[in-house]
């Protein structure tokens, strides 16, 4: 007969949270990847740019960034968003 691991209360929440933390974090390195990639592209964009013609990206990192810092859960993920900054 196998049995199945008891879990307290506590441990339940814990679990719960390490879960949700790995899932930010997760998608944090993702829109960091993602990012990157469209970092990548407006540089290929710029590059093939006809001569004499305006870049349609001179900034080719603006308009990538959001803030989240106003959402009420902010402050609790804050250390897993770090590199988004």
């Amino acid at each position: 007969m196998t049995r199945e691991p008891m879990y307290d209360e506590e441990s339940l929440v814990a679990l719960r949270q390490q879960e949700t933390e790995a899932l930010i974090a997760a998608l944090a390195q993702y829109c960091k990847s993602l990012e990157q990639q469209v970092v990548e592209l407006r540089h290929d964009v710029n590059r093939l740019t006809s001569p004499g013609q305006e870049k349609p990206f001179p900034d080719v990192h603006s308009d990538l960034y959001e803030t989240f810092d106003h959402l009420a859960a902010y402050p609790r993920f804050r250390h897993l968003l770090t590199e988004l900054e």
